[in-house]
């Protein structure tokens, strides 16, 4: 079902990475430690992890942050001799772990404070669309990157500030930074050193987020194409509703385990659905089958969200984040207008990106079949793509698409192959040399790449 399709990727996106790729003195110490003192209580250490003890030991010394070294150099000393600590050992060593966590990583830290606050209640949806292998990573590069270390700032003061918005509201605050940072960051991945980014102050008047510089060749010759990208980060269906709505779902299945354990059950089980493209209360029209919802969910929340004046200092993509808004697992296919998939019994499916920007109102759309022998017929669009919606007039030379898809994050990008702009001189050769260095895929209005995404591809490769 879409519904488990989404719980999967949530759960995949969001998975902590905060292992270092290289182990430390500090780390190796604490493995030690761990295998020498089992079954021991009084030298037990429960929580501490060795992934976080590594990094903050090689924050130390890559940062020369003296403060974290000596707190780090107290834990390995009391890791290397824990019987002459004696009582002293365990509740220092917590509290020297603790200190250093939060002197490292305060964001990482304040995130995860907000989710133990009310682990044993509910769950909030949108904290767990933070990757907090991601924010750890930005917050080793605010320490170089003045960029990142707004980002990092905004975020922290966002959660800090005195206000009376409830949580879920805060964190939706919260996460549009956190949007615009993992943008920021992926995107200079993705340029290999060949692009520039340059985050716009915001200011009375609307405009783009980012200004970007390109450098390329043409013809043997060095060439260099500016733009700008606009980022919008698409919340999930009623977000203002549905969010409180999903805490109170949360805590009845809480309330529900902890009845059965009461009843004296050994194992206790209960379920829930995390459903954001479902509609806030009863709705007999919620199908987490259907593609065309997904669609129209998509291009609807593009075309509230995105401005045509935020598009007119030149040559500016329309960037939407769709972490909130995960999609129904098509792969690249998810460019094509359709696809074979000959695993699902030959199913014809509709491209939800393709017509997420292209989509004209009354188009059939196709799902993948909800059983053996079910049809496929999905209704017909009732909202127009983004790139194609006469009520937007959005003057973009394309659409990028953030998301999560095989373990890691993708930008696949849509354009119109006829669109030009007099005042850059860019055509579509300039577009789409943006859009092969931004992106891993991208089709045109036209699907002029239709031989390569024509045919769905599952996760282990099979056509």
């Amino acid at each position: 079902m879409l519904s488990q399709l989404h719980i999967r990727a949530i759960m995949i996106a969001n998975t902590p990475v905060c292992d270092a790729a290289v182990t430390t003195d500090l780390g190796e110490a604490f493995a030690r430690h761990v295998s020498t003192y089992r079954g021991k209580p009084e030298f037990a250490l429960g929580y501490p992890e060795t992934k976080w003890l590594n990094v903050m030991r090689i924050r130390a010394d890559n940062a020369q942050d003296a403060a974290l070294g000596q707190m780090t150099d107290e834990m390995l000393n009391l890791l290397s001799d824990p019987v002459s600590a004696g009582d002293r050992f365990k509740p220092r060593f917590l509290e020297l772990y603790g200190q250093a966590r939060r002197h490292a990583y305060p964001l990482a830290c304040a995130l995860l404070d907000e989710i133990h606050a009310i682990n044993d209640i509910t769950r909030d949806y949108t904290l767990g669309c933070f990757d907090f292998g991601m924010i750890r990573r930005m917050e080793d590069e605010a320490l170089s990157s003045k960029s990142m270390r707004t980002f990092v700032d905004d975020m922290l003061k966002k959660l800090g500030a005195m206000t009376n918005r409830p949580r879920h509201d805060v964190f939706r605050q919260v996460f549009d930074v956190y949007s615009e940072a993992l943008v920021y960051r992926l995107l200079l991945e993705r340029g290999a050193g060949h692009l520039s980014i340059e985050k716009i102050p915001e200011s009375k008047e609307p405009g783009p987020d980012f200004k970007c510089e390109l450098r390329t060749e043409r013809n043997g010759e060095p060439k260099s194409l500016e733009f700008y990208i606009e980022v919008k980060a698409l919340d999930i269906v009623a977000a203002p509703q549905r969010l409180p709505e999903m805490l109170d779902e949360g805590m009845d299945v809480q309330i529900e385990l902890e009845r059965q354990l009461r009843e004296g059950k050994n194992i206790a089980i209960a379920s829930g659905e995390i459903a954001p493209y479902r509609p806030f209360g009863t709705n007999s029209d919620y199908d987490p089958w259907s593609v065309r919802k997904v669609i129209e969910t998509l291009a609807e929340k593009a075309a509230q969200n995105f401005k045509p004046k935020q598009f007119q200092r030149g040559p500016t993509f329309a960037l939407a984040n769709l972490l909130r808004l995960p999609l129904p697992g098509q792969g690249a296919s998810s460019l094509a207008p359709f696809f074979y998939d000959k695993l699902a019994g030959g199913a014809c499916v509709s491209g939800v990106l393709w017509h997420m920007a292209f989509g004209e109102v009354g188009a059939p759309v196709h799902r993948w079949p909800s059983f053996e022998g079910a049809g496929t017929a999905d209704g017909n669009l009732k909202q127009a793509g983004l790139l194609v919606d006469p009520a937007v007039h959005l003057d973009t030379p394309g659409l990028i698409a953030l998301h999560y898809d095989k373990g890691a994050y993708r930008f696949d990008g849509l354009y119109d192959a006829r669109w030009t702009d007099s005042g850059s001189g860019w055509s579509n050769i300039e577009v789409e040399t943006v859009l092969h260095a931004l992106c891993g895929d991208y089709n045109d209005r036209g699907n002029e790449r239709a031989a390569e995404y024509a045919y769905y591809v599952d996760r282990e490769g099979r056509p």
